[in-house]
């Protein structure tokens, strides 16, 4: 135990998922995936002692009512589990958005219940945070990024006969495997939301995975040594050239193609205009509708214009290498 805290903030950044891995059946390990963090738009938790548990998201564009009712359970929860009698308040504040593609359930949910932690005063490993927060099922990129940022491969957990689903519904006996993170290099990085596509439903990513999993086990073999030999490696010896075409030959794997598919011409017409407009690559990240693309400082006043003409919300960023930011307000 440490001094309990009357107040505190903590601040949350999104991560890229670039595509899970491991999607056939009879595999050892199932799932795994690699993605990366990166700086903005980022989420700010402003938290302090409270009676009960309340959620004021106050983002322009805030998460659902389902989506704030199993953060609060998961919140309480973990309450429960550590005799904690009294509740938290938390204003959400930021521009991270939710459930395009970001991370923010992941990122939101680990932030909730370490805020809670340090305002009673308990010390509590990460591991242990991660069990929490009830996330990691599907992908470990979220729950590693939240603590440490850069690149991380998933080597995903121990095939335990269940079916293939998504991480809001996978509740994970252990956390995933992931291979050390990898420092990205400060490559300039520009997210695009577009506004005509709808985010998918839990019911709808429940509805995708059941329809499209098991893949044939040369999918998994194929993303799995582009995830590696390609992506990985090349950000280890910061090569820019290999990045960019492992990011392009991920989105033509069976499962990344499979989400693609999900949104028609209208993505596949953004990714190819950006791509006239000077992206040296494109993705999608985790089931969208997100899109991210890299190119040089110098060309991404003009892939911004041009993704604000194609209807899209836009953030220019960099890559993170560190997780959240813990604001002690009462020191």
């Amino acid at each position: 135990m440490t001094r309990p805290l009357h107040s505190l903030s903590i601040q949350v950044r999104p991560r890229v998922h670039i595509g899970l891995l491991s999607m056939h059946a009879g595999a050892p390990r199932m799932n795994g995936g690699i993605g990366f963090s990166v700086e903005a738009p980022m989420a700010r938790l402003d938290m302090c002692a409270a009676e009960r548990i309340e959620i004021r998201d106050n983002r322009s564009i805030p998460m659902g009512t389902d989506e704030q009712a199993q953060l609060i359970k998961a919140i309480a929860q973990f309450a429960d589990m550590h005799r904690i009698s009294r509740g938290i308040q938390i204003e959400i504040t930021g521009a991270m958005r939710t459930h395009v593609g970001m991370g923010s359930a992941t990122a939101l949910r680990l932030g909730s219940i370490e805020g809670l932690a340090k305002l009673r005063g308990l010390q509590i490993t990460r591991d242990a945070l991660i069990r929490a927060s009830g996330r990691g099922g599907t992908s470990g990129i979220g729950i590693n990024s939240y603590f440490e940022g850069g690149m991380i491969c998933d080597l995903g957990r121990a095939a335990d006969g269940a079916r293939h689903a998504p991480s809001s519904i996978t509740l994970p006996a252990h956390p995933p495997l992931a291979l050390p993170m990898v420092e990205m290099p400060p490559w300039p990085t520009l997210l695009c939301v577009p506004r005509t596509i709808a985010p998918k439903s839990q019911v709808e990513e429940i509805a995708f995975f059941s329809r499209t999993v098991p893949l044939p086990a040369p999918a998994s073999f194929k993303a799995c040594y582009i995830a590696l030999f390609g992506l990985y490696a090349a950000v280890r010896e910061r090569d820019y050239a290999a990045f960019c075409d492992g990011i392009d030959a991920m989105q033509d794997t069976d499962w990344k193609r499979a989400e693609r598919t999900e949104y028609g011409d209208v993505l596949s017409g953004i990714s190819t205009t950006l791509r006239e407009h000077g992206a040296d690559c494109i993705g999608m990240s985790s089931l969208g509708p997100m899109l991210f693309c890299f190119a040089p400082a110098q060309r991404m006043p003009s892939l911004i214009t041009v993704a604000h003409a194609l209807d899209c919300d836009s953030y220019l960023t960099v890559p993170a290498n560190h997780g959240r930011e813990v604001i002690y307000d009462d020191a």
